[in-house]
């Protein structure tokens, strides 16, 4: 199928799939499915702008759905995702003329890419080694990480100043609660300095950040991790809208191909966000590490295949990414289909 702004050939039902996909993991764990949309429309031969404008178009009406999902759910933070925001617009805005000149430059292509590879290498890696580490304390609390001890520290740092004049009111202090998140007292400027860190990433990755926002909410702040999954689709449903619509005044947008996976996404996102309510903590993040050390492998070996000018390893890249992505989608609907059973079973127990 021919996608005129794009000028690129794809078939549809590649589309479909990624779309479906990046609905039931954007539920799940909590991410817009950047990584998986922008690195997947990489490996499906669309240009390196198309490709983020397009990704952070489907990233902002999928996080929609999944946002409206958690909200039912209670699992999302609005008062730390609007405190983040504060530093992800500016910051996204500023990424997005960062990539112009790239793009100007000729660089776009492989700096999108190598980043990519770069930061869901390190990350993938991160989280499956503190998953092994932590096996021993999981099994007594599921939402237990090796970075205890870093996420109270950071929840105590204190960051200047302590207050600011408020006219009419007087000193407010510059400390905050968030008791959906669980933090009882936090630097209001921590969040924002973390925001500033997503929404660039947003805007340079085409990703609404979440991939790398829901590991720092669990790792860094010690935010339990359903809440860390609900707060973030909100944080991505910001930076995604605003995104959007600066790419789309610059025409780097597919609209058709983001309808498609969008009408794809939200299929998949219901049960993806039904899995976060009856899988283990633990079990999610996971899951989530071998979903992004497969994202790492497939932008990897697009970027190897434009390098070499090997089209055998984009067709791999692809197989690699749609089949680890498929695989763990029949892992969630299978959980949850256990527990549903699990569940449906003790209810009969119970009436007997």
């Amino acid at each position: 199928m021919w996608f005129p702004n794009a000028e690129v050939v794809i078939n549809p039902a590649l589309l479909v799939f990624l779309g479906v996909i990046v609905g039931i993991l954007g539920g799940f764990f909590g991410v817009g499915g950047g990584f998986l949309i922008t690195g997947g429309l990489l490996v499906f031969g669309v240009p390196p702008l198309y490709a983020v404008g397009t990704g952070i178009t489907l990233i902002m009406g999928a996080s929609l759905v999944n946002t409206m999902k958690h909200r039912q759910l209670g699992h999302i933070d609005f008062k730390l995702g609007a405190l983040m925001a504060l530093g992800s617009l500016p910051a996204l805005y500023g990424a997005t003329r960062l990539n112009t000149a790239l793009e100007a430059a000729n660089l776009a292509g492989p700096v999108i890419r190598y980043t990519y590879v770069v930061l869901l290498a390190l990350l993938g890696v991160f989280i499956l080694f503190d998953y092994l580490r932590s096996r021993k304390a999981i099994a007594n609390d599921p939402d237990a990480i090796s970075t205890a001890r870093l996420a109270i520290w950071i929840q105590r740092l204190s960051l200047p100043p302590s207050w600011v004049p408020v006219p009419g009111i007087g000193k407010v202090p510059t400390r905050v609660a968030f008791p959906v998140a669980g933090i009882e007292s936090v630097s209001i400027f921590l969040p924002v300095i973390i925001g500033v860190g997503i929404g660039f990433l947003a805007g340079l990755l085409g990703a609404g950040g979440a991939f790398i926002l829901t590991p720092v909410l669990i790792y860094i702040l010690g935010v339990p991790t359903i809440t860390a999954i609900g707060t973030s689709l909100f944080q991505v449903m910001l930076t995604g809208t605003v995104g959007t619509f600066i790419y789309a005044t610059s025409d780097r947008v597919d609209p058709l191909m983001a309808v498609i996976m969008l009408a794809a996404a939200s299929i998949g996102a219901q049960l993806g966000a039904t899995g976060t309510k009856v899988i283990e903590p633990a079990r999610i993040r996971f899951l989530f590490g071998i979903v992004v050390l497969a994202g790492c492998l497939a932008v990897g070996l697009e970027e190897a295949s434009e390098a070499a000018e090997i089209d055998e390893l984009s067709t791999v890249a692809s197989v690699v990414l749609l089949g680890v992505g498929g695989l763990i989608c029949l892992v969630i609907a299978a959980l949850v289909i256990k527990s549903g059973r699990n569940s449906s079973v003790s209810a009969q127990s119970d009436g007997l």
